[in-house]
């Protein structure tokens, strides 16, 4: 990006991760709606943005969340694919292929929120690393939230660090 418009500040380098959080509303009636809350969590984890009609994450978190906590099993890229056409089906949507699930499951893998556990062909998961145990489901909130924290202390520094500056 920085070598098309000649800038000579490459800050882009040091971006390690980022996120979006948006502060919303919770209705209670939310709460026992499937679909609904996968696109609530979306738009507040910043995975797409409020009026988004591309629902191919929420499509991908449905099935990750389906595997993880119905069928209590790992599911490959295949797996996720057919469940997600399933549920397509079910809604009278057109089918995805698998480079666009590919392409979503990296970028929650890229975020934190899942691991593939082998190479090729792996199986994918909530990142376990985050959990003391499998059983909590929302660990990887706590995750993006210490990210967060830790983001906020750096900033802390740096805008100290340049009030001195003008001193």
């Amino acid at each position: 990006m920085y070598k098309r418009y000649g800038l000579k500040h490459p800050e882009g380098k040091l971006v390690r991760s980022e996120w979006t959080i948006r502060l919303m509303d919770l209705p209670p009636e939310m709460l026992s709606r499937k679909r609904q809350l996968l696109r609530w969590v979306s738009i507040a984890l910043g995975l797409i943005t409020p009026g988004d009609e591309r629902a191919g994450i929420v499509d991908v978190l449905d099935a990750l969340f389906h595997y993880a906590y119905s069928k209590e099993v790992e599911p490959t890229a295949d797996d996720i694919l057919l469940y997600v056409n399933m549920r397509r089906k079910e809604r009278g949507e057109k089918p995805v292929v698998l480079e666009a699930v590919r392409y979503h499951l990296r970028r929650l893998e890229g975020v934190g929120i899942i691991e593939k556990t082998k190479g090729r062909g792996g199986t994918y998961r909530f990142t376990r690393a985050l959990q003391s145990s499998g059983s909590d489901p929302a660990a990887f909130v706590d995750y993006i939230f210490d990210q967060l924290s830790a983001s906020r202390d750096v900033i802390k520094k740096a805008v100290v660090s340049l009030t001195s500056l003008y001193r």
